[in-house]
């Protein structure tokens, strides 16, 4: 299959995840509201838990039914089509709740409806169509441009499922032996529809912001009281099954003791554990520093050339992994920064590129969350000249905010330690990473070994960070100063 050819199946695929995408997420937006506020945390762990479940191992599950069905391409791409959609929706949904209030009130649009005859301005359908693109497309576009944009950057699904798509595409042949200047060549189809998206996105984006200047948004606090209906609990629950159990249950489910035969064999466990290092390495300095350039961005003192200089770095991660890794790679590949191409300098840099986009997405979301008298009460109680009040406002700031920030940090350090991509092309050949191997590994199916390093590989994270909680929660409390 030629480039254009993936190309156009690649987006083809992603018009329809991204438009049934935004269609679910609207839909399940006022139950997950709800859920936030009434702490619900069953809800909202069936509907964010398969935004959280890496790729790799959601394609390693599901790698063998490519296999066993290849006489059936369509089913084979409805179930990759299917994983991939599940993937997104927390992501929409997400973007949905942190949305603002209508521009619209219920009552300019009831009375639009009721007094619009035949022959009015209000029947026009000028007007209908500017109604319904200020009370349902101002939101929508910019979702369903997050969605397309991620479900058409996907690969290690796509390629552990045999599918087509163009990240495959370029990645097999940059990993065949095209030289990167070459492989860059391929990326000016892709690269163009996502400029083109993201450009008509972001001029759209600009007219609403002038526009809405004269406008105060409205509250309509009736759809968080809807709760979950019974065709959004029975997609819940596949969504979980497909994209959270199957995984988990292949690769801890019989492999016990192929793990306790990983952990005698010395000289692999000391290989396993030396990647893992390395991706947490990688994982734990650039979350660190992405999670910084954020808040940095993002400070209430800060400029208007300060936020569109945050805005302009934000596109080179909006671009996705494998063209940010081989735009990055070219570059220190030229003379003036051949030096320092052996170095992890280029696949550091990468991963903050990368995510940097999602850094900022987590820290609107905290900002929006810690604007409350809770944290204003909790700063007040910290700086109680007694040390017994003292202690517990730093106790009531690590719960309102540090926790917080925390577990975002740790989040973006999980993307990264188990990207494939950007670790593959830039990192040095000496600190290959855990992810990278695996990846390696799973093309030549599913066994019970392989299963038990994924297993372990996926445990050293997260026992290092549950570890890590309390340390982190003293030194944070100790080092907090209060803002003047």
């Amino acid at each position: 299959m030629s480039l254009a050819t993936a190309c156009g199946v690649t987006v083809l695929r992603s018009l329809c995840i991204s438009f049934i995408g935004v269609f679910l997420a609207r839909r399940l937006t006022p139950p997950t509201r709800k859920a936030f506020e009434s702490r619900a945390w069953f809800l909202l762990i069936l509907i964010l838990s398969p935004l959280f479940v890496p790729e790799l191992l959601v394609g390693y599950a599901w790698s063998l039914i490519s296999v066993r069905f290849v006489q059936y391409p369509a089913l084979l791409e409805l179930t990759y089509s299917t994983l991939v959609l599940m993937k997104v929706v927390p992501v929409g949904i997400l973007c949905f709740s942190m949305a603002g209030g209508a521009l619209i009130s219920p009552e300019a649009d009831f009375i639009r409806r009721v007094f619009r005859t035949p022959g009015s301005r209000l029947a026009s359908l000028k007007t209908r169509a500017s109604f319904f693109l200020w009370n349902s497309l101002r939101l929508s576009i910019p979702v369903w441009t997050l969605l397309f944009l991620l479900s058409f950057q996907e690969f290690e699904m796509a390629s552990l499922m045999y599918r087509d798509s163009w990240t495959v595409w370029i990645f097999d042949a940059q990993a065949g032996g095209v030289p990167v200047q070459e492989t860059l060549s391929f990326l000016l189809g892709p690269l163009a529809i996502e400029v083109v998206i993201l450009l008509g996105v972001f001029s759209l984006l600009q007219r609403f912001q002038r526009e809405t200047r004269k406008v105060e948004a409205t509250e309509t606090p009736a759809p968080t009281l809807q709760k979950a209906k019974l065709w959004d609990w029975c997609y819940l629950g596949a969504a979980f099954a497909l994209v959270v159990l199957v995984p988990f249950l292949l690769i801890s489910g019989g492999s016990l003791k192929s793990l306790l035969n990983l952990l005698q064999n010395q000289y692999q466990l000391i290989s396993i554990l030396q990647e893992c290092a390395w991706a947490l390495a990688y994982a734990a300095t650039t979350g660190i520093a992405a999670w910084g350039l954020a808040s940095f961005f993002l400070k209430q003192d800060s400029t208007v050339f300060t936020r569109l200089m945050g805005l302009l770095c934000c596109l080179p991660g909006l671009c996705g992994a494998l063209i940010l890794a081989l735009g990055l790679a070219s570059l220190f590949l030229t003379r003036a920064g051949s030096v320092m191409y052996g170095t992890p300098i280029p696949v550091l840099l990468g991963f903050v590129l990368f995510l940097f986009p999602r850094a900022l997405f987590l820290r609107l979301m905290l900002l929006k969350r810690e604007q409350h008298a809770g944290l204003f009460l909790a700063q007040l109680l910290r700086q109680s000249p007694r040390p017994s009040q003292a202690g517990q406002g730093g106790e009531l700031l690590w719960a309102v905010s540090g926790r917080m920030q925390f577990w975002a940090v740790v989040l973006l350090a999980f993307w990264a330690y188990w990207d494939v991509t950007i670790s593959s092309i830039l990192a040095p050949g000496s600190t290959m990473t855990s992810a990278v191997r695996l990846y390696g590994l799973m093309h030549y199916g599913q066994n019970a070994m392989l299963s038990a390093i994924t297993f372990f590989c996926f445990l050293v994270p997260v026992c290092l960070c549950l570890a890590l909680v309390p340390i982190v929660k003293r030194f944070w409390i100790a080092s907090y100063r209060v803002p003047a």
